[in-house]
């Protein structure tokens, strides 16, 4: 399965017109923060995108988001949970019992896991080339006096999402950046600037870095 989505990967850039020399390992390092086991444990996931934004794979996501297995959650799932990822992906948040069919989904299925209670690792190949990674993480009911049940339902302070860029040939660790904030209410897959609000949410990740 791990060779299947690495196949799939290449020939995601191959289609795109993408040139690389060959594959790299990378470990990217999630390191918990304060609030992390506060409550819910996260929801998590890491992907890989070229420079102009689009998607090439999931590198990992927790079960609950993949598998969108809530419990009871309305109809339409929990698109608030990871909504920059499941926009990216082009995973539908809603609760279904059809089997796998895509090849995308197959390749998700592959990364799945419980999400960790502590820090934890991902290990990896990724083409030797210019890239983004992103990684989304969000706990739900994280209410405040800003996000309170009132106005984000379930989901309270909204996902963070954190970027690296990796150039070819790089070989120096190399830590993401905060980057925004996911929609509240997950109608739309686009980043918000800025951390007005949060509060418990800024404490949850510690530091993601990558070495390669």
């Amino acid at each position: 399965m791990k060779k299947i989505k690495k196949i799939a990967a290449l020939l995601v850039l191959v289609a795109s017109g993408m040139s690389f020399a060959f594959s790299r390992e990378i470990t990217i390092s999630v390191e918990e923060g304060q609030s992390w086991k506060k409550g819910h444990l996260p929801q998590a996931a890491i992907w890989l995108e070229d420079t102009n934004g689009n998607y090439i794979q999931t590198l990992y996501v927790t079960k609950k988001a993949s598998k969108k297995s809530w419990i009871f959650a309305p109809d339409e799932g929990r698109p608030e949970s990871l909504p920059v990822w499941y926009k990216a992906s082009k995973r539908d948040s809603a609760k279904t019992k059809k089997k796998i069919v895509s090849k995308n989904d197959s390749q998700i299925d592959a990364v799945t896991s419980a999400t960790p209670k502590a820090k934890f690792e991902v290990k990896d190949e990724i083409p030797n080339g210019n890239f983004v990674l992103k990684a989304e993480f969000n706990k739900s009911f994280d209410y405040n006096d800003t996000f309170t049940k009132k106005n984000s339902n379930d989901n309270g302070q909204p996902s963070l999402v954190y970027e690296a860029y990796v150039t070819q040939g790089e070989n120096a660790q190399t830590e993401f950046k905060f980057l925004g904030t996911g929609s509240v209410d997950g109608s739309d897959g686009k980043i918000h600037k800025g951390t007005v609000g949060l509060t418990t949410a800024k404490d949850m990740v510690k530091a993601v870095t990558i070495r390669f």
